[in-house]
């Protein structure tokens, strides 16, 4: 009956957490020590308060009510039946250890007992576990588990005491630590002890234990398998032999930030990981490791070693580096050897080329609708559940339940697939894709979903559970016929107008139904109305959170002026200009939307940060730098970096500290802010150029593509879903996605919200050449080689039209606009010092016309610039912005620049 119970205990889910009813904190005796770190409040032999004893971090790190040093897991002699142990409700013999802590045994059984020392030693606290056997027969030990129940950030209060967890399970080289969102140091942080190895997790749910670390867990992982889990990680039992005794532990440090942080790792002889261009990689292109350690790398053991090359590369910067190509689409697992024996696994996800995910999400979403002209809901973009292939409809919610179902046609799920799919065709032109985004605006959008100029309320976008219910609704206000009122509604469709106007302006071998300057009139329409119409209908002031996509609003305020629309542009610059002083004066929480805490602002926080920073003479320089500051601190306090798995490397967490949900659209979108940033607003961009190419490239994992010898995708085989993405990535072994469907750890079977992240992607997506600090000189998102005194780039970031380059204290900057692109098939060349470069740029047939180019140095060193086709020198009709001319019926234009 135990292993039905260990299955039944697998399934236990990992939800979003709730408040829980506030607990009483129990202390009868406190302990510290000279020169320590920490204040240790106890009760009954265990840590019932845990303190900075600086007061730096503020607040208990420990939950009120909760224990640290209790033990769970299961055992049994050789060959029996497992039994289950969990001392938090036993009784152990308690022993003191004067000026240290104190020790408390448990016995399991006759000659069979397990102990935890809870020890002030330095600046650590120490949490070890010993089991002896001191019987004549091996004893096994499935699962050992330390519950850790620290002061968890929840998504439904406010406690200033609360921390968010970063963690990484994956072996000897695990790790976790936790940080207030102040972004204040010290961190708390927790690494195991010589000799041990943590190698699975779970966060059960409704438990005081919050969540859990294995010493060892091959029972659970055995149980969770049974129950249908994808989990793959490696898992142990412990074998104690007759008359032995063997020992486990963590320790508990603070310290002062990332590189403090990443020096323990290392100084305590595990692995710090860097990597380029991240954990999730398209298949062939080359992959860059860099291990910090006191005990060196011995080797690197590929899952499918005949399908991965790995070539060691020497040290640079006291760190070892090798280099890796991966040939096997999806899950690619690193195992990693070092000297003293200790094994970490590095998971890896490989995808196919950026642009060719690009394309077939594109073709997916538009193949996947509904055309119905005697329905409602004609035009509507359909989300597809991969597991079952079946079309969801507003006459078909599949397993979408209750509230949920406004998945399937509104809200941020059901507008972030035309949203991307007009946003990839401004990139890569398809008619039939075009075809269906006009079809969608003609027959669902306008005078359904959006009110109409022919209506009062022109503008205004329908929530849930979708337009049809809202507008045919008994109530005229607004939980009904006027349910216009979500902010979060709004840029989703300006981004869907103002890509149909890109593509309507710069395309023209393709065919739109209306007029690039219909477009823009609606782009503008939506855009006004976000500020206007859910203030008037429900007071919701689209000031007060940041909200994804709304970034383009400052592109259709230009596109506005360039095509002489002034008065139309000054009256949307002003409402947008009034957002950013907000935020840039009065903001104070960034963390907070529809929840107390999430981490879905920041997108719209750099673009916000971008525009002050960009226009000194508006905004209070000063102001907006610490705004700057701010805003990024909290995008990087809440989104995976040390932790070198793909599915938290470059990821946001929510409240749930990545434990469900990760992978998110903000992933990517948070990923454009940090390249955006480093780019333009640090003096070092080197780090943060790492982990925004990193978060760039993340959910990419989510797409569900591949090749006929892959099965046309990793999660969901079949060529039906090639094509198709899961809206999120859930790390736990078992459990519920947010729609409630059951998880196996994985991608999710429906889209959900992900294409706001691919939307995101495409803005991110770029080729920076660097010359990295642990690398040296690479190409993140492109191809390097030198050849005859030239540097040689040739870009593969999946959209071809942004080139960057941090050299030294020489830096470049290239951006094609009006419907053109770096050509696939020719390299940038360029100067060493920058001084010169060339580049050919791809674009479609047509009439002679003008597109422009955007070049810029750092640091405003712009003077000198000078570009020239064959056909004589570009205009440069403002600051960095020139105007190239393209021939009629040419397909490629070469472009020289010359800086100085």
């Amino acid at each position: 009956m135990l292993g039905s119970s260990l299955v039944a205990l697998a399934m236990a889910t990992t939800r979003p957490l709730r408040a829980a009813t506030p607990q009483v904190r129990q202390v009868s005796e406190t302990l510290a020590i000279p020169g320590g770190r920490f204040i240790v409040g106890r009760d009954k032999g265990r840590i019932t308060s845990l303190r900075d004893a600086s007061g730096r971090l503020s607040g208990d790190v420990l939950k009120a009510g909760a224990r640290l040093g209790n033990l769970c897991g299961v055992w049994r002699t050789q060959g029996g039946a497992w039994s289950r142990f969990d001392t938090a409700g036993m009784s152990g013999a308690i022993e003191a250890l004067p000026g240290q802590g104190a020790e408390i045994q448990y016995p399991l059984a006759k000659g069979v007992s397990l102990s935890c020392r809870l020890l002030l030693d330095g600046e650590c606290l120490k949490v070890l576990v010993r089991i002896e056997n001191a019987t004549a027969a091996p004893v096994e030990f499935g699962d050992v588990a330390l519950p850790l129940p620290i002061n968890r950030i929840d998504d439904t209060n406010k406690d200033p005491d609360a921390l968010l967890k970063h963690s990484f399970i994956a072996g000897q080289s695990s790790h976790v630590f936790w940080r207030h969102k102040d972004v204040s140091k010290p961190w708390l942080a927790m690494l195991p002890e010589k000799g041990s190895s943590l190698e699975y997790w779970d966060a059960p749910k409704d438990s005081s234990d919050l969540y859990r670390v294995y010493f060892h867990a091959a029972a659970q992982v055995a149980a969770v398998r049974k129950a249908g889990s994808r989990w793959r990680l490696p898992a142990s039992s412990l074998i104690v032999p007759a008359g032995e005794s063997r020992e486990m532990g963590v320790r508990f440090l603070l310290v002062d930030g990332q590189d403090a942080m990443r020096r323990a790792i290392a100084d305590h002889g595990l692995l710090d990981v860097e990597v380029v261009p991240g954990m999730t990689v398209p298949v062939g292109s080359e992959v860059r490791l860099s291990f910090g350690s006191r005990v060196p790398v011995e080797a690197l053991i590929a899952e499918h070693g005949a399908e991965t090359r790995i070539a060691a590369a020497g040290q640079r910067a006291n760190r070892q580096v090798y280099v890796l190509r991966f040939e096997r689409l999806g899950e690619n697992h690193i195992t990693v050897r070092q000297a003293d024996g200790g094994i970490t696994t590095l998971e890896f996800f490989v995808t196919q080329a950026v642009e060719t995910m690009i394309a077939k999400r594109g073709a997916f979403i538009a193949a996947h609708r509904h055309s119905d002209p005697a329905a409602w809901y004609n035009g509507l973009l359909a989300e597809w559940n991969m597991e079952t292939q079946t079309l969801l409809g507003p006459d078909n919610y599949d397993r979408i339940t209750g509230w949920r179902i406004y998945e399937v046609t509104c809200d941020d799920p059901g507008l972030s697939k035309p949203a991307f799919l007009a946003a990839k065709n401004a990139e890569f032109p398809v008619q039939a894709e075009i075809d269906a985004l006009d079809d969608y605006v003609e027959h669902f959008v306008w005078g359904g979903l959006q009110r109409s100029t022919a209506e009062s309320q022109a503008y205004g976008i329908y929530g849930i559970p979708d337009w049809h219910r809202n507008r045919t609704s008994s109530d005229p206000g607004p939980r009904g016929q006027m349910h216009i009122w979500r902010v979060y509604d709004y840029p989703h469709i300006a981004v869907m107008y103002f890509s149909l106007y890109r593509i309507a302006r710069d395309h023209p071998d393709v065919r739109t139904r209306l007029s690039a300057a219909t477009y823009l009139e609606r782009a503008f329409g939506t855009a006004r109305a976000m500020f206007v119409i859910p203030r008037q209908v429900a007071d919701w002031d689209a000031n007060s959170i940041g909200y994804y996509n709304e970034l383009v609003i400052p592109d259709v305020i230009d596109a506005l002026r360039r095509e002489g629309r002034k008065d139309e542009a000054q009256e949307l610059a002003a409402l947008w200009e009034a957002k950013v002083h907000h935020f840039v004066n009065e903001v104070s929480d960034l963390y907070v939307s529809e929840y107390a805490f999430d981490s879905t602002g920041f997108e719209s926080t750099q673009a916000i940060a971008r525009y002050g920073m960009d226009r000194p003479e508006r905004f209070a320089p000063d102001k907006v730098r610490a705004f700057n500051r701010a805003q990024m601190e909290a995008n990087l306090f809440c989104r995976g970096w040390l932790q070198p798995s793909y599915y938290y490397l470059g990821s946001d967490y929510r409240a749930s500290a990545g434990d469900a949900y990760t992978l998110s659209y903000m992933a990517q979108m948070g990923g454009w802010a940090i390249l955006d940033h480093a780019l333009h607003d640090v003096d070092d961009p080197r780090p943060l150029l790492r982990l925004g190419h990193a978060a760039a490239l993340s959910s990419w994992a989510l797409l569900n593509s591949g090749t006929p010898d892959s099965g046309y995708g990793y999660w969901y085989p079949g060529a039906a879903n090639d094509g198709g993405a899961g809206g999120g990535f859930e790390p736990a072994a078992l459990g519920e996605t947010w729609l409630n469907q059951p998880h196996r750890h994985g991608s999710w079977y429906y889209a959900c919200e992900i294409d706001l992240g691919f939307c995101g992607a495409l803005r991110a997506a770029r080729t920076t050449l660097v010359d990295d600090d642990l690398f040296g000189r690479i190409a993140m998102g492109g191809e390097f080689r030198e050849e005859q005194g030239r540097l040689l780039v040739s870009p593969r970031d999946g959209v071809r039209r942004r080139f960057h380059a941090r050299l030294g204290t020489a830096g470049l900057d290239l951006e094609v606009q009006g419907g053109c692109r770096f050509a696939a098939n020719a390299s940038i060349a360029l100067k060493p010092d920058l001084s010169a470069w060339e580049a050919v740029i791809e674009h479609a047939q047509g009439p002679a016309r003008s597109v422009r180019m955007i070049v810029s140095s750092p640091a405003g060193k712009d003077a000198g610039i000078r570009l020239h086709t064959a056909s004589g020198e570009a205009r440069e009709v403002a600051p960095g912005h020139f105007e190239i001319q393209i021939a009629r019926g040419s397909r490629s234009t070469r472009i020289f620049g010359v800086k100085g």
